[in-house]
């Protein structure tokens, strides 16, 4: 399917917003291209591109359906956090598609990666996709907290992946926080293998701010990976009761620790730890699948699975006969 843009841009084969490309009715578009482009462009066509995504935010306009085309050719390099609060933007990158490690990548430069900068990106926005990425961050400054911070309402992810490189040893980090609101992520990827974690560090981190909490999470086919030293780590973890609500779903998700016996890798005991005491929200667990000892088994409260796990894990958090 070709599909044709206005601004002067050329036609791309990218399928529409069911497949997690182009939605059918658009605003302006707004080129990206790290290697070619400059922040002095217009960033109305691919010979006039943007260098940096924060850049095609700003002139964005909110609530119009504008688009961000990324050359995924290029990695983007970013200062600062990228504090995205406009509505219903669509973010997507052109190249790698469902091949993870070639995904459009997103990260913060030596300065953003110095700074105290708190994610790459921090979405607070409503309505908003963002497709084909690869969102890192490597911040050493102690406010650096992941690669991505998601606070908004009604957003997509759709075949994105988020990874928080640093701070392998610190608790207190995770590859992607969660406090949004009615969010759907489809075929995501949750974390990395490529570097061993020494501490119990959580990848999906559903935490909230006051009284910003996760509710409604739709995921569907994502994919959490890891490779962690310290057992005791969790894919899911709930920081407490004040993080979650009403109804959550996660249907075909995986998790996946990587046993790399040259950095001491160790099995993991749980893909999904609870806190004690949830009564506001719950998670179901629809066909998981992990290499994790037990599925859910330190604390449970609120988390229901349904299908097989492992052989091992059958019956693990209530799963139905």
């Amino acid at each position: 399917m070709l599909t044709n843009f206005p601004n002067g841009a050329s036609s791309f084969g990218i399928p529409l917003m069911g497949g997690g490309g182009i939605p059918a009715m658009y605003g302006d578009v707004w080129f990206v291209d790290a290697r070619n482009g400059s922040d002095d462009n217009n960033g109305k066509s691919k010979d006039r591109a943007f260098a940096t995504l924060s850049k095609a935010e700003d002139v964005a306009t909110s609530n119009n359906n504008d688009v961000i085309l990324i050359d995924g050719d290029s990695t983007i390099s970013e200062d600062s956090m990228i504090t995205w609060d406009k509505n219903r933007i669509h973010v997507v990158g052109l190249g790698g598609g469902f091949i993870t490690g070639q995904r459009t990548k997103i990260q913060l430069n030596a300065t953003g990666i110095a700074a105290a900068v708190e994610a790459t990106i921090k979405l607070t926005g409503v309505g908003n996709t963002f497709s084909n990425l690869k969102i890192m961050n490597a911040g050493t400054d102690a406010a650096s907290v992941a690669a991505v911070i998601d606070a908004g309402e009604a957003n997509v992810w759709y075949n994105c992946s988020f990874m928080k490189f640093s701070d392998l040893g610190e608790t207190a980090v995770a590859d992607f926080i969660c406090r949004s609101d009615s969010t759907s992520y489809i075929n995501c990827e949750f974390g990395f293998d490529t570097l061993t974690q020494t501490a119990a560090r959580p990848t999906f981190w559903i935490k909230n701010d006051g009284a910003t909490r996760a509710k409604h999470i739709y995921m569907k086919d994502c994919h959490f990976t890891c490779s962690s030293s310290e057992s005791t780590k969790s894919f899911i973890l709930i920081s407490g009761t004040s993080a979650l609500a009403f109804s959550n779903m996660f249907v075909n998700c995986t998790f996946s620790n990587a046993l790399v016996s040259s950095a001491s890798a160790a099995a993991l005991d749980d893909a999904v730890t609870s806190v004690s005491g949830l009564v506001e929200g719950n998670l179901l667990f629809v066909n998981p699948a992990s290499d994790t000892t037990e599925f859910c088994s330190a604390v449970t409260d609120q988390v229901k699975t349904y299908g097989p796990v492992t052989s091992a894990q059958a019956g693990e958090a209530g799963t139905p006969s």
